[in-house]
């Protein structure tokens, strides 16, 4: 295991200080080196500060259904093995509500279906950990007939990708599954003109048409069929109407 995957697993108890001084001190020694795990941690720390400061609106909320449960069984794993690798897989934002859940504090994740605020916060942290941990700055175009055959073959996703579009400088770099309420959703993954850019699919879910800012990113919010569609820039990747109608054309 890599100093940047073990660093990873406890990204989420270091945000929260429920690390042991002797661990925090070593992780803290890899952020001052690493910039990469440095900017997973700032957005692990603002999702941590995110979920406490809505905490009084997010107490009155429901927890979605299967949740509870869910987070009841990976605390009873965390306890068999504190440092599993299943820390690192899960949504930064997520492990944060379930420490703060399970510390007495009756906090909701960012997985609820009520709040847009709370869905951009929690996919913007997994747009930036995915684009960190799994696509590399020359990073490839991908075909996306093929894309979606593999995600077929690996997850039994019957899903329309929307390809990549040299003259639009659209690129599909990758494709992967994501953590989100209680269960786990395609996430697809472009370059357009050099910005790192996600498009989420939530099967099931309908909300109404949002645009909302998270983190310093731009979250565009719709439903068709359905199925809810985010796709996720950062602010600083310009206008983003046009690559709204197009993938809204494509995806379904």
């Amino acid at each position: 295991m890599t100093d940047c995957d073990r660093t990873a697993e406890r990204l989420a108890a270091y945000a929260d200080g429920s690390l042991p001084p002797p661990e925090w001190a070593d992780v803290d020694r890899h952020l001052q080196a690493c910039p990469p795990c440095r900017k997973a941690a700032s957005q692990e720390h603002g999702a941590c500060s995110l979920v406490r400061a809505r905490a009084a609106e997010l107490r009155a909320q429901p927890l979605p259904p299967g949740l509870r449960s869910r987070c009841e069984a990976l605390a009873r794993e965390h306890a068999r093995n504190p440092v599993s690798r299943w820390r690192a897989r899960l949504v930064p934002v997520a492990a944060t509500a379930i420490v703060l859940v399970f510390a007495g504090t009756a906090i909701l994740s960012l997985a609820t279906r009520r709040s847009n605020t709370l869905l951009a916060a929690q996919l913007t942290a997994d747009h930036s950990r995915c684009f960190s941990q799994f696509v590399t700055p020359d990073a490839r175009g991908l075909d996306a007939r093929e894309v979606e055959a593999d995600l077929a073959n690996r997850f039994g996703w019957d899903l329309h990708v929307p390809p990549g579009v040299d003259a639009e400088g659209v690129r599909l770099v990758h494709a992967r599954r994501c953590l989100y309420a209680d269960g786990r959703i395609p996430h697809i993954l472009y370059r357009v003109n050099g910005h790192d850019v996600s498009l989420f699919m939530i099967e099931g879910v309908a909300r109404g048409e949002a645009e909302v800012t998270a983190f310093g990113h731009r979250s565009r919010i719709w439903t068709r069929g359905g199925t809810t569609f985010v796709l996720v820039a950062s602010e600083g990747a310009g206008e983003l109407a046009s690559l709204v109608r197009y993938v809204r054309q494509q995806a379904r």
